[in-house]
């Protein structure tokens, strides 16, 4: 079968198989949306309370843009599902280039979905708050900024998830966490808000921005590496 129409089909039949999961991703997309629209939004009354708040909230929830909540990541810890499914896939047997193309359009699937859910909601939020924070042109500039943040994450992500144990992968999450938190108050310490400074950038250059640029180039360039680096190890895992 050809690696890419293999790859659809495994991508579908997760799909199907995890519809009401998908509820629970847009609640809780939305339910970000909503708090973080609001932040934007009042930052201007709020600003040495919530700069570090933002920052860390952004960095964190941009990443989980980019997969949808499923049967196996929630039981990844407990049943290291992820491990499993690969064994399965070998036995029948499918491809590592297959499996990796499968996660491929589940990422872009999940970032289209969820990007419209958590950026839409967040533009509509900050609008009905008649905040001056942004026009369209600027947003999008905003969301693209993001996006290039968020595939270097989930580069991260997806070598964790093929490579690693469930318990490995929550430790190594809980420990990123504390980085990113780590990097917010320390930016907010050294008075600068990183939510800020991207919300400027975008509305002084637009589609100039340097900032978005660098921001797609370094995390398309990490992203590409990562993946590269997880079919060459995942070919050599020993999933015994």
């Amino acid at each position: 079968m050809d690696s890419w129409k293999g790859a659809w089909v495994i991508f579908r039949r997760d799909l199907q198989s995890d519809r009401m999961y998908l509820i629970w991703n847009v609640i809780f997309m939305l339910y970000i949306a909503l708090m973080l629209g609001i932040f934007i939004g009042t930052q201007e009354h709020v600003q040495y309370v919530m700069n570090p708040m933002s920052d860390f909230l952004m960095l964190i929830m941009v990443p989980f843009t980019g997969f949808f909540f499923t049967r196996r990541s929630f039981n990844y810890i407990r049943e290291n599902s992820y491990t499993q499914m690969l064994r399965y896939y070998r036995v029948l047997p499918i491809s590592v280039k297959t499996v990796l193309r499968s996660r491929l359009i589940q990422l872009g699937a999940a970032m289209l979905l969820n990007g419209i859910l958590f950026y839409g909601g967040l533009y509509l939020v900050t609008y009905l708050m008649d905040s001056m924070v942004w026009d369209f042109g600027a947003f999008l500039v905003f969301c693209f900024t993001w996006t290039g943040y968020s595939l270097l994450i989930n580069g991260l992500f997806i070598y964790c998830e093929l490579l690693m144990s469930g318990k490995v992968y929550l430790g190594l999450t809980f420990l990123l966490m504390l980085l990113l938190a780590g990097a917010a108050f320390v930016m907010n310490w050294l008075d600068v808000n990183l939510l800020a400074i991207i919300l400027e950038n975008s509305r002084r250059y637009t589609i100039l921005s340097p900032m978005m640029w660098c921001s797609i180039a370094v995390g398309g360039l990490g992203f590409t590496y990562l993946l590269s680096l997880t079919r060459r190890r995942l070919m050599k895992r020993d999933l015994t």
